[in-house]
This record gives C-alpha cells, sequence and structure tokens, in this order.
C-alpha cells in the first residue's frame, strides 16, 4: 500500500500553495462542465475573463466622464497629455 501521507506533495509539486474551498456540488459540477484540465486551470481562466471584463468597464466608465466634461476641460486635459507626451518623446 502506497504511503498517502507522501502523496499531497506529489500531486501538487510545481503548484503554488494550496488551499480547500467549499463550494456547492452545483458549482462543482458547472466547474467540472467546462471541461478544463482541470478545476483550478478552470477557475483562474474565469477570473482573468472576470479581470478583463471589469477593466473595460472601468475603461469605457472613464471615457464617458471624460466626455461628460465640458468642452473647456476636455480642451485643456487634451493640451494637458500632449505636453506630457512631449515631454516623455523628449527624453532620449
Amino acid at each position: 500500500m502506497r504511503d498517502l501521507a507522501a502523496r499531497p506533495t506529489a500531486v501538487y509539486r510545481g503548484y503554488m500553495d494550496s488551499t480547500t474551498i467549499k463550494v456547492s456540488v452545483e458549482t462543482r459540477e458547472r466547474i467540472k462542465a467546462f471541461g478544463g484540465t482541470t478545476h483550478e486551470e478552470t477557475i483562474v481562466a474565469a477570473l482573468d475573463l472576470l479581470d478583463e471584463q471589469q477593466f473595460w468597464e472601468q475603461a469605457d466608465a472613464a471615457v464617458a466622464y471624460v466626455k461628460s466634461l465640458p468642452p473647456e476641460e476636455q480642451a485643456r486635459r487634451k493640451a494637458e497629455l500632449a505636453r506630457i507626451d512631449a515631454d516623455f518623446d523628449a527624453i532620449e
């Protein structure tokens, strides 16, 4: 019979520290249904997509905010960004 105490080290070798989280059977089955190689792979992929979605939502909100500013403020900001770009372009 194999030494089960040694098994977790072999199973998780190469991974970062791990932990166990409780999820419902339904959630586990949803994760499994995505067909990733591992549950972790599926969860990480989902989290990456969520991060990306939130990033673009924030970017869209920032663009909408700037567009809602008075034209004078938009022009002031545009000029300031152009000045900053020129300063960086001058760096060799």
